[in-house]
């Protein structure tokens, strides 16, 4: 078979696999394994992104970096200071690039992210956006050790060529079950940074919850239960204003907001994690399911307890559109009823 339809047959069957993983580390395997086909590789991290805020939502790995690495390139990412942060690989005419050992950069950006790299036993990476119609879905880094042959701008192309169909993929993993309330209702976790990224305060309410959500959403073990909070604790400090990202997980959807103390030392950062409300999932699970803005707007307006009528009436539609509008997102979502999409959501 040749390269390019093998780069074909990955694109078909990526999607597929990502519909049966059960889990975000199912799926980094599943996107590993197919991959290895049409571009060789020791290591990997796959993140999701939050499609409205651009936040991680999860991460997966396997051989990859060890914490103390991947937190320095978080903050470097979050800060601006990466050579080809993913927002330059959306915007730009390729959305892969390569890192390290076979790159043509040798700014001091590159140069510090070799150095991190090498620390870890690693020489070349390959990052690729996954992108669909504008929007970054997420990040696959592909790694190689140190004394591996560097990833090549051939295979550069060939998984450029992959960013959409692993887009779409990691968009299927998200919605191919149906959305359902989530299982276990939990006492917000509040977690308080320093300035020099020690964990100040916590809140032990909701410790169980963490340990519970992490292991859907994020590689962690008990010493470093708190790992998942570097990257939207950075975004928060780059745009001195709240971060927020929307994770889902088999117990349901949660929120992780990251806002700078006012008043307190400079980079003091106040970080909670809850159950998702309505009102900062629904933008999420519009972008996630393909749900119109009137649609959208109709499920608003349920949200706030009015009748079709009443909708029918605010939004000047017929109570007819405002019903087709309703069984449009209970197609989307896979729910069944006005009833169980509420519960869905709060």
């Amino acid at each position: 078979m040749s390269s390019v339809d093998s780069v074909h047959a990955v694109g078909l069957a990526v999607p597929e696999a990502a519909a049966r993983a059960g889990t975000v580390t199912v799926l980094g395997a599943e996107f590993s394994r197919h991959l290895r086909r049409v571009v060789p590789h020791d290591g990997y991290l796959l993140t999701g992104y939050d499609p409205v805020t651009g936040a991680r939502c999860f991460l997966a790995c396997e051989n990859g970096y060890d914490t103390g690495a991947r937190r320095r390139m978080d903050r470097e990412d979050a800060l601006g200071l990466t050579r080809g942060p993913v927002a330059d690989l959306v915007r730009g005419p390729c959305p892969a690039v390569v890192l390290g050992a076979g790159a043509r950069d040798e700014s001091p950006q590159a140069r510090r992210l070799h150095r991190v790299m090498a620390a870890d036993c690693y020489g070349s990476e390959l990052c690729v956006a996954l992108t669909e119609r504008g929007v970054a879905w997420g990040t696959l880094v592909l790694l190689r050790e140190r004394g591996s042959r560097p990833f090549s701008p051939a295979e550069a192309t060939r998984a450029a060529e992959l960013a959409r169909p692993l887009a779409l993929a990691v968009k299927r993993h998200v919605t191919s079950a149906p959305l359902r309330p989530r299982l276990r209702q939990f006492p917000p976790l509040v977690v308080v940074i320093s300035p020099n990224d020690a964990v100040t305060g916590v809140t032990s309410a909701g410790l169980d919850a963490l340990r519970r959500l992490l292991p859907g959403v994020y590689p962690a073990n008990e010493r470093d239960l708190f790992g998942f909070v570097w990257h939207i604790t950075y975004t928060a400090r780059r745009s001195a204003a709240p971060a927020l990202t929307r994770a889902p997980t088999a117990q349901g959807w949660f929120s992780l907001q990251a806002q700078p103390l006012e008043g307190a030392t400079a980079g003091e950062v106040v970080v909670t994690l809850q159950p998702a409300p309505a009102a900062d999932l629904l933008p999420a699970l519009a972008r996630w399911y393909g749900i119109s803005r009137r649609e959208r707007m109709v499920v608003e307006h349920a949200l706030e307890g009015r009748a079709v009528k009443q909708i029918a009436r605010s939004m000047d539609l017929s109570p007819h559109t405002v019903n087709d509008h309703f069984k449009a997102v209970y197609r989307k979502t896979g729910v069944t009823s006005r009833e169980e999409l509420i519960a869905c959501l709060c």
